[in-house]
């Protein structure tokens, strides 16, 4: 065949450089999207003195072309959304009051993600789309890296916990892990029964309550340790707590099963470098037909709920049952514009009515000693939920811990009873709000 020169923006060029199917994760997201909510999460970090935001601008822009996930826009295919490559330079802007506002295609240059700064912080937004939580951790830690060394510190590029933006993508970081791990053996039935959800005043389109306690690393895990758990499941068995609490107070006839929806990150069981989606959920908690509960015994069910499940193989069954719908002759020949009517369809019966919330935490940051001094926090925020009343994002650096409370409703019962419930159990709380409210 003889050879012949493509522009630079031919399509061939274009797949050469990459576009994508979206992980298993991902497929529903673009099928939920409406003109007032869409799937977005937060994370930012803290610094110790103003954001140059010309600064920022040149790190965003020496970053993204080494994390390739990030370097995508959402396209509409006949059977399927996919991300293809682009090489337009992203913008930074200045936050808002009110977070994780939906990013449209004609923002941004059509990228799935915004950098925003105010006074002394950096945050990422992003569609889940492109990543999880420990992507898009990477990629923060990445651009708040080479902003500090624009602004003359010494971090090594290889330094370990940060992604190296001097070498090429790796292959490997953008494979799709459901596929590859998913083993087909068995699949676990979506047997749960629908959750009580707290009742409230939806906000406004487009705004979202934000409440953040600030807390110690320290004494939370202390806390932890006295009733023999992980911090994670101290804190879900606080949520159940209070939201069952709740659920007492309205006196109902038919009491719903109190559940918080926990994300597991699947890259401690599997040996994947993705940066794209790999996490799967298990929803702990409590059935009060039962009868009455005490808060210690939630916290004895939640941890041996959550020890039952946490094993590869079970945690590979329900992977596989959620690659197989993907996989399913039927729903691959739909057209897109039907498939994202099932798909909107079956996420509003089912999405998220089998949870009271949702709480993701994302651990303890760790960063190269040559960065720590110019950092003073990080915080983790999940969008406004699409149905539930509010969900909850953790997050820690050294000795400070994060808990944000995204919330869809003005009603905000079940976030100060949260926080109370911790002070009580002898854990100091520090708490900061968008509200004008008191």
């Amino acid at each position: 065949m003889k050879k012949t020169d493509k522009k630079p923006d031919s399509k061939a060029q274009k797949r050469e450089k990459g576009w994508y199917k979206l992980d298993n994760a991902a497929n529903i997201y673009p099928a939920i999207v409406t003109s007032n909510w869409a799937p977005n999460f937060r994370v930012s970090v803290t610094l110790k003195e103003q954001i140059d935001p010309d600064a920022l601008s040149k790190a965003l822009n020496s970053c993204l072309p080494r994390f390739k996930n990030f370097s995508l826009v959402l396209r509409r295919g006949l059977f399927w959304h996919y991300l293809e490559f682009s090489d337009k330079k992203p913008s930074i802007s200045r936050e808002v009051r009110n977070p994780m506002r939906i990013i449209t295609k004609h923002e941004n240059h059509g990228y799935q993600f915004r950098v925003t700064y105010y006074n002394k912080r950096i945050a990422l937004e992003l569609m889940h789309v492109l990543a999880d939580g420990s992507g898009a951790m990477m990629f923060l830690k990445a651009i708040a890296a080479e902003y500090l060394r624009i602004k003359g510190a010494a971090i090594p590029y290889d330094a370990e916990g940060l992604v190296n933006i001097k070498e090429p993508p790796k292959p490997e970081e953008m494979e799709d892990s459901f596929r590859k791990y998913a083993k087909f053996r068995t699949r676990q039935p979506r047997r749960e029964s629908r959750a009580y959800w707290a009742k409230g005043t939806k906000l406004a389109p487009g705004n979202v309550s934000i409440v953040t306690g600030r807390v110690s690393v320290k004494e939370m895990l202390a806390k932890s340790k006295e009733y023999g758990v992980t911090i994670t499941e101290f804190l879900a068995s606080v949520l159940i707590w209070v939201i069952y609490q709740n659920q007492k107070s309205r006196k109902m006839r038919r009491e719903l099963p109190v559940k918080v929806s926990v994300p597991l990150n699947l890259r401690k069981f599997y040996p994947s470098q993705s940066m794209r989606n790999f996490s799967l959920f298990i929803n702990p908690g409590i059935e009060p037909r039962y009868g009455d509960y005490e808060f210690e015994e939630i916290v004895i069910d939640v941890h041996h709920f959550m020890r039952m499940n946490l094993k590869e193989k079970y945690l590979n069954a329900v992977m596989s049952a959620n690659l197989s719908d993907e996989l399913n002759p039927v729903v691959r020949i739909l057209p897109l514009i039907l498939k994202n009517r099932v798909l909107a369809a079956f996420y509003s019966a089912v999405g998220e009515t089998r949870f009271s919330t949702d709480m993701s935490n994302l651990g303890a940051v760790t960063l190269p000693p040559e960065m720590e001094d110019y950092v003073e926090h990080f915080d983790f925020m999940l969008g406004r939920p699409h149905g539930i009343p509010f969900d909850v994002g953790v997050i820690s650096y050294k000795d400070a811990m994060s808990i944000s409370f995204s919330g869809g409703i003005e009603e905000r019962d079940c976030e100060r009873e949260f926080f109370r419930e911790l002070v009580k159990r002898g854990i100091h709380v520090k708490i900061e709000s968008n509200s004008r409210k008191k």
